[in-house]
């Protein structure tokens, strides 16, 4: 009944465009439409989605489902002058219809009057890992992540320019996000003044909460652009507004915790936040030669944050053998004023060298006033009046040559330099463990060659080293390297390889991480019917660490060691043939295989190897002055070698009609 409906849907949409699709020579001009020469595309179709195993898993990387769908829509219109309101439309649409990610986009024109830009997009995000499985960790249920989310994000905006003159416009601009959805999270309770012995039972045991959310943020902005001579100046003005909700509630009544060995119930959880934020906009940027040897720029931006932010939060339950009721609240408020300066120059020194200097300077403060109380167990409520106050300070200066000593050869050496400054102020005091004065350098060579037009190559080389590290996730140095080459065999055979390097350490954690890899894809174009293709990408990541444990351990500053390695594989083919006029094929293949552990202090792995092939086949009719139907299969498996309870396999069957008018 669901696929007569869907069907139905389906075939209203393609009657309603009839009148714009009908049949049509494509050497004929343009369809005429209240003065607009108009020229488009439509591709039509029903997906049939069928899959068995793990849906969850299919979601969160496919999110294919069945149903009619608006695969892509195009339509352009030019007036030749007739038309006293526009010169040009245009309206692209995608994914119409349920898809992951569908977007819209529509543009009005009249040359020299105005520019009239709206844009649509969405996107779906999806995660939930099978939580159900009994996991070699220990032997018990309920050990993966229970971080769970079903969350869509919705961002559009409007753009008006009018042109007052040839040198003087005016822009205006609203700008929207939301972000909304289902979120299971895991909670530990934990509270403000809580006792010395409560930190082992928090960290050993977590509950898993329900947590809608919704955000949004609003923008809307006025200005100018005007042009003098060789100087352009651009200016904006207006308001941002930025609001989060989010409730978290116990995801079942006397649920047990995803401890190792389950116990510890959680009688009730009750946790709401709110935050809103509000801003003025300064936007101000120009860019101008004031001599035939130098360009210039450079921007000014400010925006000054401020709002509430309120925290209430109960939760009751037994931490063995006593029972316990904890009740906290928090209101505070929130002052974020940024600034950020950028100049550049360009210097043409020669024909074949240029020289750009830029220096950006940025100022964050985070000035936060608040009191927070917690009630544990009917007891003297704990209360804290928190001044908080975050200074951060970055200087940046980046300096880069261009030389071009040949058309076929430019080579780029730079280098880039940091001074940052954070400052951290407690009640006025300053906090010696969160302030931090930095230096930083970061040089960079890149270079392009080619020798002939069979061959080119291009590549680079940046290291960053790190005075101090802020965190320990920080690395004192990271070297990143990427060389690029292509080699054309005539017109027919083409040979691309690419090879990226990173290289991090941080001696004080013994932290070191590697990336490695190497991707290689080779094209044969036999002639203008047949062609195939080939590739293999080899990527080798490995981090290692120490992991200081500060609380809930029998010793503070107990250690563990982390080592976390993945060797990926992915094997690529394809072709394409048009043996007859009307008639064509088409075939792409992945087979992808990861090996590899992620390993803590010996700790049985709970993420490994995993398998994933998948190949897509397609045949395509075109009818002479009625379109082309496609008919798409997709075949995948999802196989993962220590959880195969995430493992799935699916069927997707797509028939599609594309026509031009």
């Amino acid at each position: 009944m669901r696929i007569m409906r869907n069907l139905l849907f389906l075939t209203v949409i393609f009657l309603a465009m009839l009148p714009v699709l009908k049949a049509q020579d494509q050497s004929q001009p343009p369809l005429q439409w209240g003065g607009f020469g108009v020229q488009g595309s439509a591709s039509m179709g029903y997906r049939f989605t069928d899959v068995k195993g793990y849906e969850p898993m299919f979601q969160e990387l496919y999110n294919l489902q069945s149903g009619p769908r608006l695969m892509n829509f195009s339509t352009f219109g030019h007036s030749d002058g007739t038309n006293p309101f526009a010169d040009n439309f245009s309206l692209t649409m995608s994914g119409m219809g349920g898809d992951p990610y569908p977007g819209a986009q529509f543009d009005l024109s009249k040359t020299k009057v105005y520019d009239l830009r709206v844009n649509w997009r969405q996107s779906y995000f999806y995660w939930n890992q099978n939580d159900n499985v009994i996991l070699p960790t220990s032997g018990v249920p309920g050990l993966t992540d229970n971080h769970n989310w079903a969350n869509v994000r919705k961002i559009g905006s409007v753009d008006l320019t009018m042109h007052a003159t040839n040198n003087l416009r005016f822009n205006f601009e609203y700008y929207r996000t939301t972000f909304s959805g289902a979120t299971i999270t895991t909670f530990s309770p934990d509270f403000l003044d809580s006792p010395g012995n409560w930190g082992g039972y928090a960290r050993a045991n977590a509950y898993p909460l329900y947590a809608p959310i919704f955000d949004n943020a609003n923008r809307i902005t006025g200005g100018m652009d005007y042009t003098w001579r060789a100087w352009n100046f651009h200016y904006n003005v207006g308001y941002q507004t930025f609001d989060d909700n989010m409730t978290l509630n116990a995801v079942a009544a006397g649920e047990l915790s995803i401890a190792q060995t389950p116990g510890a119930p959680l009688t009730s959880a009750s946790w709401s936040d709110y935050r809103r934020l509000t801003t003025p906009v300064s936007e101000f940027s120009y860019s101008g030669k004031p001599y035939s040897w130098l360009d210039a720029r450079g921007s000014y931006l400010f925006y000054r944050y401020r709002g509430p932010a309120t925290f209430d939060q109960s939760f009751s339950g037994v931490n063995p053998p006593n029972a316990y009721s904890v009740s906290e609240n928090g209101r505070s408020t929130v002052t974020e004023p940024n600034n950020i300066v950028e100049q550049g120059f360009t210097f043409h020194v020669k024909p074949w060298w240029d020289i750009d200097l830029d220096y950006r300077y940025t100022r964050f403060t985070t000035n936060t006033e608040g009191l927070f109380t917690s009630l544990f167990n009917g007891t003297t409520p704990a209360a804290e009046t928190a001044s908080n106050e975050w200074k951060f300070g970055m200087h940046e200066g980046d300096l880069k040559m261009i030389f071009t000593p040949t058309n076929n050869l430019v080579i780029s050496p730079g280098v880039t330099v940091f001074k940052s400054d954070v400052e951290v102020l407690e009640d006025g005091e300053a906090d010696p463990a969160r302030t931090l004065r930095n230096h930083a350098v970061s040089p960079i060579l890149s270079a392009f060659y080619r020798p002939s037009k069979w061959f080119d190559v291009r590549g680079n080389i940046q290291t960053f080293n790190n005075g101090a590290s802020y965190t320990a996730l920080t690395p004192h140095t990271n070297t990143t390297g990427r060389v690029v080459a292509n080699v054309h065999l005539g017109q027919k055979f083409t040979l691309s390889d690419e090879v990226y390097i990173v290289n991090q350490k941080l001696l004080a954690v013994d932290y070191h991480g590697k990336v490695q890899t190497n991707s290689t894809m080779l094209t044969y174009t036999v002639n203008p019917k047949y062609s195939v293709f080939a590739g293999f990408t080899y990527d080798n990541e490995f981090a290692s660490g120490i992991i200081s444990w500060q609380r809930g351990v029998p010793t503070p500053g107990t250690t563990d060691t982390l080592r976390d390695q993945a060797l990926n594989r992915v094997w690529q083919a394809g072709f394409d043939a048009a043996p007859c006029k009307y008639f064509g094929i088409r075939f792409t293949g992945n087979f992808e295989r990861t090996t590899g552990l992620g390993q803590e202090s010996g700790i049985n792995p709970v993420y490994g190897p995993l398998t994933w092939p998948l190949g897509t086949g397609s045949l395509y009719f075109n009818f002479p002055k009625a379109g082309t139907l496609s008919v798409d299969l997709q075949r995948t498996y999802y196989i993962q070698q220590i959880i195969p309870v995430n493992n799935f396999s699916a069927n997707i069957l797509m028939i599609r009609w594309t026509r031009d008018f």
